[in-house]
């Protein structure tokens, strides 16, 4: 007891003399820690968020559809025509059923196809689509109760008295800048409808209706359906049963419910809701301590620089107390014990860092689940990073701990030769094993649920699992660093030309590259967990304007909602139209079968779905053409038609033609259309992929003139607008009934708002990891600044002014913030390329934006790299010269 007392006092002893020092280990591990305890409440608090108030999530205990369910569901009301609601007798029979339960139940409408704008008088604005509810106000809190936000705590019956009314969302009220008692216009009535409320976006936003979360939603009276042109029945119901009724009881009445065949097309109950969400936040927990790990394996590194430092520092009283009779593992314990008082001081120092980011990083859970996600302090997150700290500084530790073990006694008669020695193999073969078990035991623990689900019934040994894993993870880092260390050995041998400063610069890079090397994996993973989120979200917004401008030939989809010839429709109802147009190209969907290819009969029944076009643009392309040419508007009438490439079809066509290599320009199909038979020839082919748009549908382009009009399947336009008159035609497109007509701008929002949703958890990950990697790089730039103060006191003393010190040291760290974000911004680029290769069939060059968005993270790397540079230089360079110097 008495020598652990010893051993005590001298770690003690060295890390209060050399507290500088201490300061940026317990920073690093700090650092780590931080970003765990944050990422754990993340979780945590969206594990909360999921699995509380499923009732009001689900609007009731069992909701049944007439209609598709799922987030990207899209429900389109055709007046008259519509058939997907409820009838009386359904609602009889079900309103039955419910009652046999004790249970009570609301009918409502929930549709996608009414458009609204704001009514400024004769301004004419963009109208937006959006979910609208039509409710019976009276019964609709049986399912949730909707409090407004303003006027404050009114209920929807207050609200909405069956006139004129509506009350919209929150993110809905923004977008547009409505307030309470403004008006707007609403597709299919000519009458303007009143803001009488404003209500929270949590009121039906949610993962399981991602347009309400996207762009708002509003709630009409449900007598107002037929003033806009509607059918009135509803198409869905929420049951609520007695509070406290057992899963299982939920569950009969689903059952009970789908035996009625009462028109129901979808139903969700509580029960199973909860079982999807405990598995969609058993996922998102899990993968936020992966990416915590990660995040505190960065900050770990720091504590092996610093600690190799505090070892070159003192090789000679290493090098005394060997001499005096203290044995190699009395040494190991004395630095091993201050590698655990790193530990515990940084861990007990990131837990309350870790508490006040948890909170700024609970809006980003908010994104990802569209729900409200309350932050509060989470003991288990907390004891989870104090551990994890501890764990990963002890087993970071053996390194430097070996090492100095391994300094010898004759170094205190040659001080002068004194270098620090390498680490055993002896000492390497048990920290690598030690690292893989541990870190491996915990990713397999973290691992094993999705394991299990992945593999069902299969014996897989989750630890073993983790070990593979982190492995391969540390090949991989292992990989990049050697590739780093590469570039920065390389970077230091570049010439520096006649100037001193960057002389100094590049020889300070060569002599600490593996700590440089570090650093720019830090900052690089940070910048492109940034950077790839942000591209992506570009790439895909890219492809889908590529498709309207190019592959469809416009900015405006117009879609009717029952079959009628719409461009009559269009030009008559609409005078001016013509003139507002720059182009328009109408679409008609057709199906056709194959009987022969070049005069052979094909025995297979082979469908051919195609497009039949009629443009006015000639530059209008197909796709990216790789065979023949494309059809141009002198081919109407004409024989022809355009295949896609790698289609099914294209496969089935070759199988029925074993013979023929592939088909071609000149190939001969016959085809059987609107009871006749016909002979085509094939002019080109193009890359299916810029023609995903319409999956399943477009395999194949016919000029106009050849099929009759009438007999199509479905008919749409695409409209060329001017941008300067968008929003006047789409506002008199959206006064139409019956007739939908989509912006490809709120397309883009659907992509902008889909990627910002699914990307929050990694742009959170992204953030802390580059606070961690900021942190690493003011711990680089102070040990080399206090490592170098001999360098530094030898500059000053021969007149260099601290400034210009200063000046070395930023020069230095933005040379090493431009290595660490150019890397991750290259991927990022590349991952907007293989996007924009994907959905157009061709690499896209990144547009403006993606160059404002690259000079944006390159200076915020920079600023974190000065901010670093300046925080951790101050106190180095306030030494007096002459102080240093004879410390040295």
């Amino acid at each position: 007891m008495q020598r652990l007392r010893f051993y005590l006092h001298l770690a003690w002893r060295n890390l209060r003399r050399d507290g500088r020092w201490t300061s940026l280990a317990i920073l690093g591990v700090a650092a780590g820690v931080a970003a765990m305890v944050a990422l754990r409440s993340l979780g945590l608090a969206v594990n909360d968020a999921l699995l509380l108030n499923l009732r009001e999530v689900n609007r009731g205990d069992v909701n049944v559809r007439s209609v598709p369910s799922g987030p990207f569901a899209f429900a389109i009301n055709q007046g008259a025509w519509e058939r997907n609601v409820f009838d009386p007798d359904d609602l009889q029979r079900i309103e039955a059923a419910v009652a046999g339960h004790d249970g009570s139940l609301t009918a409502y409408s929930v549709w996608h196809n009414v458009q609204f704008s704001r009514h400024d008088g004769a301004d004419a604005r963009r109208p937006g689509i959006i979910s609208s509810f039509f409710i019976d106000p009276a019964s609709f809190a049986i399912s949730h109760r909707v409090a407004a936000e303003e006027p404050p705590g009114r209920s929807l019956d207050r609200l909405l008295s069956g006139g004129a009314e509506l009350v919209v969302s929150r993110r809905l009220a923004a977008s547009l800048s409505l307030q309470v008692g403004d008006l707007v216009r609403v597709s299919g009535s000519g009458q303007p409808y009143r803001v009488t409320g404003i209500v929270p976006d949590h009121s039906e936003a949610n993962l399981r209706d991602l347009a309400s979360s996207f762009f708002g939603f509003a709630y009409f009276h449900r007598d107002q359906a037929l003033q806009l042109q509607l059918n009135p029945a509803p198409n869905q119901i929420s049951i609520r049963l007695p509070q406290g009724s057992a899963p299982e009881t939920i569950r009969q009445l689903g059952l009970d419910l789908w035996a009625l065949e009462a028109g129901i097309h979808s139903m969700t109950t509580t029960p199973d809701l909860l079982l999807r969400n405990v598995a969609l936040a058993e996922l998102i927990e899990r993968f936020v301590v992966l990416t915590g790990l990660a995040a505190l394996l960065i900050g770990a590194a720091g504590i092996v620089n610093t600690m190799l430092v505090l070892t070159r520092r003192r090789l000679l009283e290493i090098a005394a107390f060997k001499t005096l009779g203290l044995r190699r593992r009395q040494i190991a314990v004395i630095f091993g014990l201050e590698a655990l008082m790193l530990g515990v001081a940084g861990s007990l120092a990131g837990v309350p860092a870790g508490v006040v980011l948890g909170r700024f990083v609970s809006g980003f859970g908010e994104t990802l689940v569209q729900r409200p996600v309350i932050w509060q302090l989470y003991p288990q997150a907390m004891l989870f990073g104090l551990v994890m700290g501890l764990v990963i500084t002890l087993i970071f530790g053996i390194l430097p701990v070996s090492i100095a073990a391994r300094v010898r006694p004759a170094i205190i008669l040659r001080p002068a030769q004194a270098r620090l020695p390498r680490a055993g193999l002896r000492e390497m073969a048990l920290a690598l094993p030690a690292l893989l078990l541990v870190t491996g035991a915990i990713a397999g623990e973290i691992m094993r649920p999705l394991l299990q689900r992945a593999l069902p019934g299969a014996a897989v040994d989750a630890t073993v699992s983790g070990v593979l894993l982190v492995a391969l993870v540390l090949a991989l880092l292992g990989s990049l660093t050697a590739g780093l260390l590469l570039i920065v050995w390389l970077v230091s041998r570049l010439p520096a030309g006649e100037r001193a400063e960057m002389r100094l610069v590049l020889a300070n890079l060569g002599m600490q590259r593996v700590r440089n090397a570090f650093t720019l994996l830090a900052l690089g993973v940070g910048v492109f967990a940034l950077s790839i989120v942000s591209f992506l979200g570009l790439g895909a917004r890219q492809v889908l304007h590529f498709r309207f401008t190019e592959a469809l030939g416009g900015n405006v989809l117009v879609v009717p909602l029952v079959q009628r010839d719409t461009g009559r429709l269009l030009f008559n109802l609409l005078p001016g139209l013509r003139q507002d147009l720059r182009l328009s190209t109408q679409y008609d969907v057709r199906t056709a079968q194959l009987i022969a290819i070049d005069g052979v009969a094909v025995d297979d029944d082979v469908g051919l779905p195609l497009i039949v076009r009629e443009p006015h643009n000639p530059d209008l392309r197909s796709g990216n053409l790789v065979a023949g040419r494309d059809l141009t508007v002198d081919d109407a009438g004409q024989p022809l038609l355009v295949l896609a490439r790698g289609s099914p079809v294209e496969a089935l066509l070759r199988e029925s033609a074993p013979a023929r290599q592939s088909i071609g320009p000149g190939t001969l199909l016959g085809l059987r259309m609107d009871g006749r038979e016909m002979l085509l020839e094939v002019a080109g082919i193009v890359s299916s992929s810029s023609n995903a748009i319409l999956p399943g549908v477009s395999v194949a382009f016919l000029p106009p003139g050849l099929l009759d009009p009438r007999a199509s399947l479905a008919r749409f336009h695409v409209l060329d607008v001017a941008p300067g008159l968008l929003d006047s035609v789409l506002s008199r497109l959206g006064a139409l009934p019956l007739l939908l007509a989509v912006d490809v701008n709120l397309l883009d929002g659907l992509i902008v708002n889909l990627l910002g949703q699914l990307g929050a958890l990694p742009l959170a990950v992204g953030l802390l990891s580059l606070a961690a990697a900021g942190v690493m790089m003011g711990n680089t730039v102070m040990l080399a600044t206090l490592e170098r103060q001999r360098q530094t006191g030898v500059l000053r003393a021969l007149g260099l002014r601290r400034r210009q010190v200063l000046r070395v040291l930023l020069l230095e760290n933005t040379v090493l913030g431009l290595l660490g974000a150019l890397p991750g911004i290259a991927l990022g680029v590349a991952g907007q390329s293989l996007v924009t290769a994907l959905g157009t069939g061709t690499a896209l060059p990144p547009p403006a934006e993606a160059l404002a968005l690259s000079a944006a993270l390159l200076l915020a790397t920079l600023l974190l790299a000065w901010l670093a540079t300046l925080a951790g230089a101050r106190s180095a360079m306030r030494t007096p010269v002459a102080q240093v110097l004879r410390y040295e």
